[in-house]
């Protein structure tokens, strides 16, 4: 299989910044297998994004968001401002978790985690992970 550019960094992306598999401590032998990746910076999280929406052809009503902020940081503008940037309404933002003041309120955008829970996704990314890692 040959793999575009974008096939290749959304690949990356992943491997380097994304949630893998783990047992599931509430459940016996239960696997979580959901694809998520976190970052701070808005151009990895969009490019993630176009990969899975573009290549990928995922279901997008199933596409999640969340952010971690600082106390003090304006939660409002900071959710509006991840919206817009990654094409998904807040109304699919699960509940933004807020930290202790940091050393740069004010100054950064948080940190976000765009999440897609199916199975099937993950073990396709896992496979094309696997095989491109082959052809290296």
């Amino acid at each position: 299989m040959k793999y575009n550019k974008r096939q290749i960094i959304g690949l990356t992306i992943w491997w380097t910044e994304g949630t893998k598999s783990y047992l599931d401590k509430r459940w016996k032998n239960t696997w979580v297998r959901n694809v998520d990746v976190t970052n701070t910076n808005p151009e990895i999280i969009k490019l993630f994004l176009k990969f899975l929406r573009k290549d990928i052809g995922i279901d997008e009503t199933r596409l999640k968001a969340q952010l971690q902020i600082h106390q003090g940081d304006n939660k409002e503008n900071i959710e509006n401002y991840w919206s817009k940037i990654i094409n998904i309404p807040r109304a699919r933002f699960t509940k933004t978790i807020i930290r202790p003041t940091g050393n740069k309120i004010g100054k950064n955008k948080g940190t976000c985690k765009v999440r897609y829970s199916d199975k099937s996704i993950y073990l396709k990314l896992e496979s094309f992970l696997t095989k491109m890692l082959k052809r290296i």
